[in-house]
């Protein structure tokens, strides 16, 4: 009797390891030990044929075999949109891969039609308080594009990049926005969109897109910066956002590591325009932000990002340095003449070097032109949309890329 009960005892163990034996079958090399939380955006609305989002699970399902999954390693979750969206499971319900399969379904990720809200959807996955901290975080939207509100996709899109994820498109469908795709996508393109042109071609990406996921490097958020290489720092505001810029760069004075290779330059009419802060000691000692304010024309912004590119050559003849311009940008300033700002923002970065990191102080109806003022999307904070402390971690984070190669905690670029 008691040899039968060890034998039935080892045939149930050996039928646990075999089980996850073949649940770990079909992972690919890349993905073994990854930790990372992945969650799927599903796009069910009615530009999804019914017929294609059922290709869509069965694809889903294909890429999930080739994630090492567990509550220590690769966690998934998944949700499907229209108007509105619907948890299937988020990423702490499963522990192993086959309870994560056995969830992907019309049932758990019903096919809803409607609308198509993806910033809805973007938003409650960024917001998800799920996410295990400073690792890869990656969200995978699934969809033909063509959103209701493009520009509130955007701004989604941007907040999840400067929370640290990931954003990864698969398009898909019969109504191809491609111009969207790239909006939500991180960059460069390349590695973050995946063009899939009829749903019956899906299957070709299931060991692509995972592997691609799982080479994806944590992208922490926060730390201070150690500088590591001269720089030049030059901040611009016109009149109008003065205050806020003055408020960030104060807060930004104490979050460097080895200020004295740092040269900062304040391009703002409260300033001394002459002066350059060696050491980078705050604005306080240069700027009066109670003193008498210009009136502003339509040529103020253009001109003062004249004098920022005259202002950088000047700095670059006493030593060699990585040149940041920040630009914080107000609706008034664009409204009155958006064309010659963005021509001269262009020409700053093309023909001076210079990276410049734009600050949207709440331009409302052109953010193309604010986009187009820097080489880079994921250069672009939108202030309004988070809180102080976040701003200032966005803005040191995007200098903090290109004045160093060291981090008090690792910094890296969506």
């Amino acid at each position: 009797m008691r040899f039968a009960l060890l034998a039935v005892t080892i045939f149930a163990w050996s039928g646990v390891v075999l089980g996850q034996r073949g649940e770990r079958d079909n992972t690919i090399r890349e993905c073994f030990g990854k930790v990372a939380d992945v969650f799927f955006v599903l796009d069910s609305s009615s530009s999804i044929y019914v017929e294609d989002y059922r290709e869509v699970l069965k694809f889903v399902s294909q890429v999930v075999t080739r994630f090492d999954v567990s509550r220590d390693d690769t966690r998934l979750g998944a949700l499907t949109f229209s108007d509105d969206f619907q948890l299937g499971f988020d990423l702490d319900r499963f522990r192993s891969k086959g309870e994560v399969l056995a969830s992907i379904n019309e049932r758990t990720l019903p096919y809803r039609t409607g609308v198509t809200n993806t910033d809805l959807a973007i938003r409650n996955v960024r917001q998800d308080s799920v996410f295990r901290p400073d690792i890869t975080k990656v969200m995978v939207v699934i969809t033909d594009g063509g959103s209701r509100s493009p520009g509130a996709t955007r701004r989604e899109a941007d907040l999840a990049r400067q929370a640290g994820f990931h954003m990864v498109v698969v398009g898909v469908g019969q109504y191809l926005d491609e111009q969207e795709w790239r909006i939500i996508a991180s960059d460069p393109d390349n590695d973050y969109i995946f063009n899939i042109t009829n749903f019956n071609f899906l299957d070709s990406l299931r060991d692509a897109l995972p592997r691609r996921i799982c080479l994806m490097p944590p992208i922490i958020i926060g730390g201070e910066c150690q500088v590591e290489e001269n720089a030049d720092l030059l901040f611009l505001s016109a009149p109008n956002g003065i205050n806020d810029a003055l408020d960030v760069i104060k807060e930004l004075t104490g979050s460097f590591r080895s200020r004295e290779r740092l040269h900062v330059g304040y391009l703002m009419q409260a300033c001394q325009g002459e002066i350059v802060d060696r050491g980078f000691e705050g604005p306080d000692r240069y700027c009066d932000r109670f003193g008498d304010a210009l009136s502003q024309d339509g040529e103020t912004y253009v001109n003062l990002v004249s004098e920022l590119r005259r202002k950088a050559t000047s700095m670059r003849e006493d030593r060699v340095a990585n040149q940041v311009a920040v630009l914080f940008i107000d609706d008034q300033s664009m409204r009155e003449n958006r064309f010659g700002i963005l021509q001269e923002a262009r020409n700053a970065e093309q023909f001076d070097g210079i990276t410049n990191i734009v600050v949207d102080l709440g331009v409302r109806n052109y953010s193309n032109f604010v986009d187009g003022m820097t080489s880079g999307r994921e250069n672009v904070i939108i202030y309004q949309d988070q809180g102080f402390q976040q701003n200032v971690q966005s803005i040191l984070d995007r200098i903090c890329e290109y004045v160093s190669f060291s981090f008090e905690e690792e910094i890296i670029p969506s």
